[in-house]
C-alpha cells in the first residue's frame, strides 16, 4: 500500500463511488487548475485498488510559503488506520519540498447527529479520529460555531431520503411547510431554471437578501465559475407566479367562499339567536375580505409587472451523494407567495427521482438559541424534518514549524 498521485480518472471513479463533498470532484479540480491554483490529486493505492483520494490546493502565504488545504477531504475510511497513516505520512512528505508552511484538513466526517434544538440524537462513535490525527502531529482547531468566509461551516442541516417516497417525505414535514407548498402549487407558482445567460436574476435576489439580512454572500465569480464547470450539476431554480393563473385561482376561492357565506347566512336566518352560526358568518366574512385583498393585489401586480412575477431563486450543486442547497434569496415584498417552499419541495423531489439519499440544506451556525443570528433559517430547515450534522472540525499540522510559529505570532498581533 502506498501514497501516490492519482490520475483524474482514478480520482473521479473513487469519489463517485465513495461519499464525498462537491469540492472533491473532477469539476472542482478543473476549475481550480484553470484558475491558476496549484492543485494535486493524491491518494493511497493497494496494488491497482484506490483506497483514498483527495484534491489538495496550495495557496501562497507570506509571499515565500504556501498553505495546503484538503477541501473537505480526504475521502477514505477513517476507521482504517493503515490507510489513514499511509495517506497522511505520504502527504507530509509530498508537501515539505513545496515550501508549505502548514496544512489544514477538514474531513467531511460527522461526529454527532442532532435535532434542531441542539440535542444529540445519535453519536457516530468515531472519537478515534481525534486520536489518530494527534498521533501524527495534528492539532484540532476547536469546536467552532458560526460562519467564517474562509473556514467551512461545521454544521449542516440535512434531510435523509434513503428508502423514502415522496408522500412519506411530504407527510413528515410540519404543517407550515405542507400548507405553504400546497398553497404555492395551487395559486399559479411555477419553476424555471436559470443558466449563465440569466444568472443575474439569481444574483439580484441574493444581493437584495444579503443586504436586508446582513449576511456574507459570495461574489459573482463563485457562482458563475461553478455553473460553468459543473454545468447541469449546478441547478438554479427560479420560482415565479403566473399572475393570470393566480388571479383565476383566487377568483375560484372567492366564488367558493361566497357560496359558503350564503349558506351560513341562510342558516342564521332560520335561527337568528344561534351563536355558532353568528360566529361562522363573521369568520367567513373575514376570510372573504382577505381573499378580496389578495385578488386586488393580484390584479395590481398583473398591471404593473405583467404575466410573470419572479419571487425567489436558489443555487444547488448535485453529486451522486447529495443535493446541496448552497444559497437562495427571495424578494421580501412577495414572501407571502411562499415561493421558497416550492423551490425546496421541487428539489427534494428531484433528489428522490434521481435516487440521491441526502438532501443538504447546508450551513447553520450551531447556535440553537432564539438569539442565533440564523434562528429563522434554522426553523425553516427544521420544518422539513431535517436533522443536524455536526462535523468533526479542522485539524492543522505545521509542515515548517519555525515559519508557522512566526506566522501565528504575527496573526495574534494583528488581531489585538
Amino acid at each position: 500500500m502506498q501514497f501516490t498521485e492519482l490520475s483524474l480518472e482514478e480520482f473521479n471513479d473513487y469519489t463517485k463511488q465513495n461519499f464525498s463533498h462537491f469540492t472533491q470532484t473532477e469539476q472542482n479540480y478543473k476549475l481550480k487548475k484553470d484558475s491558476g491554483i496549484e492543485t494535486y490529486l493524491v491518494g493511497v493505492k493497494d496494488g491497482n485498488a484506490v483506497k483514498a483520494a483527495c484534491l489538495i490546493t496550495l495557496t501562497p502565504v507570506m509571499k515565500v510559503f504556501k498553505y495546503a488545504y484538503t477541501n473537505r477531504g480526504p475521502v477514505l475510511d477513517y476507521s482504517d488506520e493503515a490507510v489513514f497513516k499511509t495517506f497522511f505520512d505520504g502527504l507530509t512528505k509530498l508537501l515539505k519540498p513545496k515550501k508549505v508552511m502548514y496544512l489544514r484538513v477538514d474531513p467531511y466526517e460527522v461526529i454527532n447527529k442532532r435535532n434542531h434544538e441542539g440535542e444529540v440524537i445519535e453519536s457516530m462513535e468515531n472519537d478515534y479520529i481525534f486520536d489518530n490525527f494527534k498521533a501524527l502531529g495534528y492539532e484540532h482547531d476547536g469546536f467552532k460555531n458560526g460562519f467564517d468566509p474562509i473556514v467551512q461551516v461545521r454544521w449542516h442541516s440535512v434531510l435523509n431520503l434513503a428508502g423514502k417516497d415522496k408522500k412519506e417525505v411530504f407527510d413528515d414535514m410540519d404543517n407550515l411547510r405542507r400548507r405553504n407548498i400546497k398553497k404555492a402549487e395551487k395559486h399559479g407558482l411555477h419553476i424555471k431554471y436559470l443558466d449563465l445567460d440569466n444568472i443575474d436574476i439569481f444574483r439580484k435576489f441574493m444581493k437584495d437578501t444579503s443586504e436586508m439580512k446582513e449576511f456574507f454572500d459570495r461574489d459573482d465569480s463563485f457562482y458563475i465559475d461553478r455553473k460553468r464547470y459543473f454545468k447541469d450539476q449546478v441547478m438554479i431554480p427560479m420560482v415565479y407566479v403566473d399572475l393570470e393563473d393566480y388571479n383565476a385561482s383566487i377568483a375560484k376561492d372567492k366564488a367558493k367562499m361566497e357560496k359558503n357565506i350564503d349558506k351560513a347566512e341562510r342558516a342564521l336566518e332560520r335561527d337568528p339567536d344561534n351563536e355558532k352560526n353568528q360566529n361562522k358568518v363573521k369568520n367567513l366574512t373575514e376570510q372573504l375580505e382577505n381573499i378580496d385583498a389578495k385578488l386586488q393585489e393580484g390584479k395590481e401586480l398583473l398591471e404593473s409587472h405583467g404575466k410573470e412575477l419572479p419571487l425567489s431563486s436558489a443555487y444547488f450543486i448535485v453529486t451522486p451523494h447529495e443535493v446541496t442547497y448552497l444559497s437562495g434569496g427571495t424578494d421580501n415584498d412577495f414572501r407571502h407567495f411562499a415561493g421558497s417552499y416550492l423551490i425546496q419541495w421541487t428539489m427534494i423531489q428531484y433528489a428522490l427521482d434521481q435516487g440521491i439519499d441526502q438532501y443538504n440544506f447546508y450551513g447553520i451556525s450551531g447556535d440553537f438559541t432564539e438569539n442565533a443570528e440564523d434562528y429563522g433559517v434554522i426553523q425553516f430547515k427544521k420544518g422539513f424534518n431535517a436533522v443536524v450534522n455536526e462535523y468533526i472540525g479542522d485539524f492543522i499540522k505545521p509542515i515548517n514549524g519555525p515559519a508557522y510559529k512566526i506566522y501565528n505570532g504575527l496573526n495574534k498581533l494583528r488581531n489585538k
